[in-house]
């Protein structure tokens, strides 16, 4: 991967910590988070830390713990304002449980967080950002307001309006706060979609790895990969899911074990 910008333009302040959660406890997740978590222990050369919903009161605190797990939140909204928190006051790297490392974040991600923040660009249609993947120093101006807008959205809420609502509500401080936009402005821009990101009930995750799999995977084109366990009670050992996930593991990708 290239990145488009100079090297050199690093932030000490950005600790070496990547956060990784599973509510439900690690040994509950399922096949491809395991795997995604192996990538992160293997190749990202940073402290990894995977959480559960015992391990949370270690890093933030109770009444902000006792407020994200009231009511009926969504399971991903839950997990959102997990990664503001923690990110907000510790700072570090926030992977999701299905997002795969493919190259040591010393390789890129100190340039590319050289402003002490930095997420994919510009995944869809209306949102500026991924939240799959976040970089942060502890207390940046991204990340702090927008953890205040995400714990104020969910005061006497009961539920999201959209599955987005955390991109929605990072799109209105870009509207409302000169400085987060000036922030956001100065992050480097680096598409979050791929040839590797993969959303819920991909086809292409169930189906066959494509000829040119091996090859891409030697040198893989991006940093960290998306890939999703939603719909994918179907992949078989010959899926690209499976084998996906024997790279993320350290694997053949040839091998006939289970994915």
């Amino acid at each position: 991967m290239t990145i488009p910008f100079d090297a050199t333009a690093q932030d000490p302040r950005l600790p070496r910590i990547v956060w990784m959660l599973w509510l439900q406890g690690w040994d509950k997740a399922p096949p491809v988070a395991q795997a995604a978590r192996q990538s992160w222990e293997r190749r990202s050369g940073w402290e990894v830390r995977a959480l559960d919903a015992d391990a949370l009161g270690e890093f933030l605190p109770r009444d902000e713990i006792e407020f994200i797990l009231s009511g009926t939140k969504e399971m991903e909204s839950i997990s959102n304002l997990i990664r503001c928190g923690l990110l907000h006051r510790h700072g570090g790297v926030w992977a999701d449980a299905t997002a795969v490392c493919s190259r040591p974040l010393d390789d890129w991600l100190p340039a590319a967080a050289g402003t002490g923040f930095f997420a994919f660009a510009a995944p869809g249609a209306g949102r500026a950002l991924s939240n799959w993947f976040l970089a942060s120093a502890p207390g940046h101006t991204i990340v702090d307001r927008w953890r205040t807008a995400c714990l104020g959205y969910w005061s006497g809420r009961a539920q999201r309006h959209t599955y987005f609502w955390m991109h929605g509500l990072f799109a209105e401080q870009m509207a409302l706060e000169p400085a987060f936009q000036e922030a956001w402005s100065a992050v480097p821009k680096v598409s979050a979609r791929h040839r590797f990101h993969f959303g819920p009930n991909s086809p292409a995750l169930l189906a066959p790895p494509p000829a040119d799999l091996r090859a891409a995977l030697a040198d893989p084109p991006v940093p960290v990969f998306k890939l999703s366990h939603k719909g994918m009670e179907g992949a078989g050992e010959g899926s690209l899911l499976a084998a996906l996930c024997r790279f993320a593991r350290g694997g053949p990708l040839d091998d006939s074990g289970p994915v």
